[in-house]
Formats: C-alpha cells, structure tokens, sequence
C-alpha cells in the first residue's frame, strides 16, 4: 500500500511538473511572438516615418528648385530685349515702348524708349538725346562702386550752379526715386531762363551713376529721360 502511494505521488509531482513546463513553454513562445511582432511594428513605423521624411525633403527640394526658377526667370523678364516704361509728361502718365541698349564705351545697358537715341560724347560720357529736338538730352556718367559719393554729388551741385542761383531738390518729384534698385539718390535742379537742368546721383548694382538732364519747359522730357536712367545696370 504504501509502495502505491508513493507511486501515486511521484505520478502527480511528475504531472505537476510537466504542466509547470508546458505552461512555462507557452509563455516563452507567447513572449517571444509578443517580442517578433512589436519589433515588426517598430520596424513598420520606422520605415514609414522615414518615406515620410524623405517625401518632406524631396518637397522641399523641389520647393527651393522652382523658386530658384522662378528667381531667374524674373531676371530674365527684367532685363529683357523690351520693356515698357512709365513716365510723367504733359501734366500726365505716359507709357511707352523701350529697347535694350548697350553702352559703346562703358560697362552698362540701359533701357532707351522709341524716339530717343544713345550715343558716346567722349571717353566716360554718354548722350541719351531726344530726336524732336537734340537740345533736349541727358549725359549719362558711371563709374566704380568706390567712388567718392559725397565729393560726386558737389560736383553734381556745383555745376548746376556755375552760372548763379540755387538748385533746388526736387528728389520727390520724379520716378527716379521709386525705382528698384536706386540708393543713395540726390536729385537737384536749376531752373533758368535758358531752360530746365536736372543733375542725379545715385548708386546701383555695384556702379556709382551721375545724370545730367537738360530739357526746356515746354518739351517736359526730364521724367522721360530719368526714368530711363533708372534702367541703367551693368552689362
């Protein structure tokens, strides 16, 4: 009898234990399984985030590309072969058609409208002269980013004033101060029984430009003429 109780009881520690194992082995594969799928989940997550990224960047870059475009493209319109341009004559706005021109002498373009023509007067110096009357022109001069701009602007002055009076400044009364790229502007001018002169300097695109507009007061061709002084950039 008690030899068939100890069998019995070695039988059920034997059973307990096998159960024990099983139930360990199941845990252990259930972890396991538990462990591979949130592994394949980072790894899922990880992979999206990253085409998500990816398509970030690539839309960026494509952002800053057609910008980029779209920056040289402007230029290009800009500094086309034609432009029109908008001027005060008359008491009123007037627009007209104007040509991409190219000094003979010196390192500038500028934009001339229908009815006026540059010309080289001497070395340094250009004439932009109406062709309803060559009295009517505007000598354009331009010279390196370091030039004197204080002494220029006294000479500018100065000469407007050698034969007596005083230039007044008209700076607000022109275009010339509203367009792009102007800085450093003075404008003044004289008005004597002989006509009308008008003296700028400005700076732009790394040149130092001075004009000098002699008009009369029945033509009223000084807005005209500044206006396509502001045209003027390197080649």
């Amino acid at each position: 009898m008690k030899h068939k109780l100890k069998y019995a009881s070695i039988s059920a520690a034997a059973v307990l234990m096998l159960a024990a194992c099983g139930t360990a082995g199941e845990e252990a594969d259930n972890n396991d399984t538990q462990m591979e799928q949130e592994e394949s989940a980072d790894q899922n997550q990880g992979a999206e985030n990253a085409d998500t990224e990816t398509g970030k960047e690539e839309t960026t870059d494509e952002n800053v590309d057609e910008e980029d475009a779209q920056d040289v493209t402007d230029q290009e319109e800009e500094r086309g072969p034609e432009r029109e341009l908008a001027y005060q004559s008359d008491s009123s706005q007037q627009t007209g058609q104007a040509t991409l021109t190219e000094s003979d002498e010196m390192d500038y373009s500028i934009y001339v409208l229908d009815g006026y023509q540059l010309t080289s007067e001497e070395p340094n110096k250009d004439v932009l002269y109406w062709n309803e009357d060559e009295q009517v022109f505007m000598r354009i001069e331009t010279f390196g980013s370091d030039t004197d701009l204080k002494t220029l602007t006294e000479q500018m002055i100065s000469s407007l004033e050698y034969d007596g009076g005083k230039a007044a400044d008209v700076s607000g009364e022109y275009s010339l101060e509203k367009s792009s790229g102007i800085e450093d502007l003075v404008i003044r001018q004289l008005k004597t029984e002989e006509g009308l002169s008008t003296g700028a300097v400005f700076t732009k695109d790394g040149m130092t430009v001075r004009l000098t507009v002699f008009d009369k007061p029945e033509t009223d061709q000084t807005d005209a003429l500044l206006s396509m002084g502001a045209t003027i950039d390197k080649k």
